[in-house]
């Protein structure tokens, strides 16, 4: 009787806890079954507006740190300039939390409920990002001979190094920043590695939590902890802004008003550059404010049942329609402009006025003019690059043969 009992004790304490992970993924679950995942017209126009805002804010950044040094002691016109041109990782962080948001949504009604659709959400998310990324990268690497070509000093020498074909398929990979570096002259690819692991690793997770079978469940969160183990510190620092955008579809009721929201966002945006943040260590906490912000003007604005739709199209939308392929394409020709511009003895302006404004401001309209060029070839064509893969993939399937 002794002994029976002794070799039972240890038994209680596992099944407590599988009690309690059972019990817990149950009632994650019902909450998941209650979330109304749909998008009302106020969410969609929010949504459009922070993206072609974000993309915005990336591409004067860079603009910025190709044409400007600013001198001590600006005038208040200038120190707003200043503040002003260099939002692009904050906006980065800004596109986490609508991709979390977004792909987060995607992921838990594919992975959560009783018929997994794993396969038409691997197919979206491939053809999502390379119908854009493998052009991204030829045309880089096009640019970036250009760049070679008329470059005269040193400051271009690093971009030779990183155009061989194993880091050209590192980055088709995702591994920029963890094994290889990003390809060519395109440093914003940093962020596509990202992004590429967070389609992988939020899957991974729900399937381990709410997998059908206890052989996916294990083989899922295998996956999940070797990725965890595997990727580079910022990919996790950075998932957790990723997560923030996920978490917006958590609340039942809207915690501040539009207007609240909005201008919390823009209070964190003004003080991004502030010297003393980042000199005390402020600065990732005020980045995860920023990320905050941001996903409270989503939960505002989700929360708004409003059903009115634009009588015609927003700038917003059209802006926000290619905002992936201006974030891939503009940086290497970008690069090129300043290699003629060092090749004159290019001296980086001091301060905005109206010639510096005129030149950043024609240097912008350039870049969104061939970024928009090559969306119209590229990305525009993703609805129907998605519908090929997915019938080509079907072909597939029903081809293979079947287990006896």
């Amino acid at each position: 009787m002794g002994a029976n009992l002794y070799t039972r004790m240890p038994l209680q304490p596992l099944r407590a806890v599988k009690s309690v992970l059972f019990d817990a993924t149950q009632a994650a679950r019902a909450s998941i079954d209650a979330t109304d995942f749909s998008i009302s017209p106020s969410l969609s126009r929010a949504l459009d507006i922070l993206r072609a805002l974000a993309a915005f804010f990336v591409v004067t950044n860079h603009i910025g740190e190709a044409l400007f040094v600013f001198e001590d002691h600006l005038d208040l016109f200038n120190l707003l300039m200043f503040q002003f041109l260099y939002l692009g990782h904050h906006a980065v962080m800004l596109l986490f939390v609508v991709s979390g948001f977004l792909i987060g949504r995607a992921a838990i009604q594919c992975f959560t409920t009783d018929k997994q659709k794993v396969f038409d959400y691997g197919v979206d998310r491939i053809t999502r990002i390379y119908v854009v990324l493998i052009p991204a990268l030829m045309i880089g690497c096009l640019c970036d001979q250009i760049l070679l070509a008329v470059s005269t000093g040193p400051e271009f020498d690093y971009v030779a190094q990183r155009t061989s074909f194993l880091i050209f398929l590192g980055n088709v990979a995702g591994l920029q920043t963890i094994l290889v570096p990003t390809f060519g002259s395109n440093g914003p690819l940093w962020s596509l590695a990202c992004e590429l692991w967070y389609y992988f690793m939020a899957p991974a997770l729900l399937v381990a939590l709410f997998g059908k079978s206890p052989r996916n469940r294990l083989i899922a969160l295998v996956a999940f902890l070797g990725a965890l183990l595997f990727v580079s510190d910022d990919i996790l620092q950075f998932g957790a802004i990723w997560c923030i955008g996920v978490a917006c579809w958590i609340p039942r009721r809207a915690w501040l008003p539009k207007w609240l929201a909005w201008s919390l966002m823009f209070a964190f945006l003004a003080s991004a550059n502030n010297e003393y943040l980042w000199a005390n260590g402020w600065g990732f906490p005020h980045i995860v404010g920023t990320a905050v912000s941001v996903a409270l003007i989503i939960n505002a604005h989700r929360h708004n049942r409003a059903t009115q739709k634009a009588t015609r199209p927003s700038l917003s939308k059209f802006f926000a329609g290619f905002t992936f392929s201006l974030y891939l394409y503009h940086y290497p020709p970008l690069m090129i402009v300043l290699a003629l511009l060092v090749k004159t003895n290019f001296v980086p302006y001091g301060h905005m006025g109206v010639t510096q404004a005129l030149a950043a401001g024609g240097l912008l309209v350039l870049l969104y003019a061939y970024s928009y060029a090559l969306f119209w070839f590229t990305e525009r064509k993703y609805h129907g690059f998605r519908e090929f893969v997915r019938g080509k993939a079907a072909l597939l399937r029903r081809s293979a043969p079947s287990k006896a």
